[in-house]
């Protein structure tokens, strides 16, 4: 019988060994949230030991516990301004017992969020962190990557920009925040803010790889606007139908190199009109309420009434269908028509001073 109640003493003391380590591990992953509390919790109840003793059985009739508690915390922080003492024994010994537990819980208080900032710097420059509210996603390792987020910084200042590594870089990208890890996995995209995303930016070179991560990510955010390179004809179909809104085939290179050999201009003018640093370049501009019903003609000097650095020559009008019509000066624009025009830095200074001479 005594071996039998000894057996079932040792059997509750293992399983409460367990139940506290099962404690002390949930403590530990929210520890900061612990020591903040345990603070407040000090804090508090000597605040409010300290009004029972000195101000309700005490001589300090005056304090309230606003007084109290701020006797408290400043004991507990090891501050000690003097302004508010205790004038009785046992208040002396709660000073002592105040200062003593203060010193440890403030200590890792103080601690616990050091290591928790100095945690999260080290992740984000590993890319291991979450980012946060992002606009635009990029994904591949690639130049074709540095210089797209290059024009998107450009284009697009207010825009949140993500960038999703396959691997850590050596030395990490200082401009635009990035993580690590595979894009192909569900994980990794909703670190990188996929579901709040307004844009992905595929320039992956393996079609196989983009597919995949066109439908994770289209399964997190039916809302998500795709564009993708193709580098193969067969897979650009396939990449349309995934879910990628824009596909852009890699044999558009093959035509500019060979352009090269015989219209050189052409691939010139192509480079500089593609980048929004150069004196020239392509735009979209939308037709909105204001400018429905104007013509092209009207359409343009309104651009330039609004710009006068630049000419704006209509090139191209994509209708709601996206099918794409020649400009005629007098053709009336639709609201939701866009009109590609080419912009051009003109030097009105010198226009005017070559008339005036």
């Amino acid at each position: 019988m005594y071996g039998r109640s000894r057996y079932s003493v040792i059997l509750l003391i293992h399983a409460v060994i367990r139940i506290l380590r099962k404690i002390v591990r949930k403590l530990w992953r929210h520890r900061l949230a612990f020591a903040f509390t345990l603070f407040i919790l000090l804090a508090a109840t000597n605040a409010l030991m300290f009004y029972w003793i000195e101000v309700v059985n005490g001589p300090q009739k005056s304090l309230t516990y606003f007084h109290a508690l701020y006797w408290a915390i400043v004991t507990v922080a090891t501050v000690g301004y003097g302004d508010i003492t205790p004038k009785t024994f046992l208040g002396k010994v709660l000073a002592v017992e105040t200062i003593v537990l203060g010193i440890a819980s403030f200590t890792l208080l103080i601690s616990v969020m050091a290591e928790s900032l100095l945690q999260h710097s080290l992740k984000r420059s590993m890319g291991l962190a979450r980012l946060g509210d992002v606009d635009i996603i990029v994904v591949g390792n690639s130049e074709i990557c540095k210089e797209a987020i290059d024009e998107l910084k450009i284009s697009m200042p207010k825009a949140k920009i993500g960038w999703i590594l396959e691997r850590r870089p050596r030395v990490p990208p200082e401009d635009v925040e990035f993580i690590v890890g595979n894009p192909t996995e569900e994980r990794t995209l909703i670190r990188a803010g996929i579901k709040r995303a307004k844009y992905l930016l595929l320039c992956m070179t393996n079609d196989s790889r983009a597919l995949h991560v066109i439908l994770t990510a289209k399964r997190l955010n039916r809302n998500l606007n795709i564009v993708t390179i193709a580098m193969s004809k067969k897979t650009q179909e396939l990449l349309k139908e995934a879910g990628a809104s824009i596909v852009i085939p890699l044999r558009i290179i093959g035509r500019a190199l060979a352009s090269a050999i015989f219209e050189p201009t052409v691939t010139n003018f192509l480079e500089e009109v593609t980048s929004i640093r150069e004196a020239a370049n392509l735009i979209e501009v939308r037709v909105c309420k204001e400018t429905h019903g104007k013509s092209v003609k009207d359409f343009v000097k309104k651009l330039e009434v609004k710009d006068k650095d630049h000419v704006y020559i209509p090139l191209m009008v994509s209708g709601r269908r996206g099918s794409l019509m020649a400009p005629d000066g007098d053709m009336k624009l639709e609201e939701g028509e866009r009109v590609l025009v080419l912009k051009v830095r003109t030097d009105r200074r010198g226009q005017k001073s070559s008339s005036e001479s």
